[in-house]
């Protein structure tokens, strides 16, 4: 819900909540997806759930189907300002 919150926020209609299985790419289903036609991704990882051997495989399984995955973990989301910068960073590095 942070996450959503932010992304509303700071990209409002950029982004969409696909979470609940609306989006599924080779049967897994990522987090948030840009809706401008963007092929970008946005995963939230927990440390309770996620280590960083779940982070390589799944932005290399999204990537197959020519996407690019920004994995954010929880613990980012409690320095905003610097998260927003990471995802502006990742739109411009990979679509201008």
């Amino acid at each position: 819900r942070q996450m959503l919150s932010l992304l509303d926020q700071n990209f409002p209609a950029q982004w969409k909540y696909v979470g609940d299985g609306q989006v599924r790419f080779g049967g897994r289903c990522p987090d948030f997806i840009n809706v401008n036609g963007q092929k970008l991704l946005i995963e939230v990882f927990g440390v309770h759930w996620h280590n960083l051997f779940d982070m390589s495989a799944r932005i290399d399984h999204f990537r197959q189907f020519g996407v690019e995955t920004l994995i954010i973990w929880e613990d980012e989301l409690k320095e905003s300002e610097r998260l927003i910068k990471r995802i502006r960073n990742f739109k411009r590095q990979k679509h201008g």
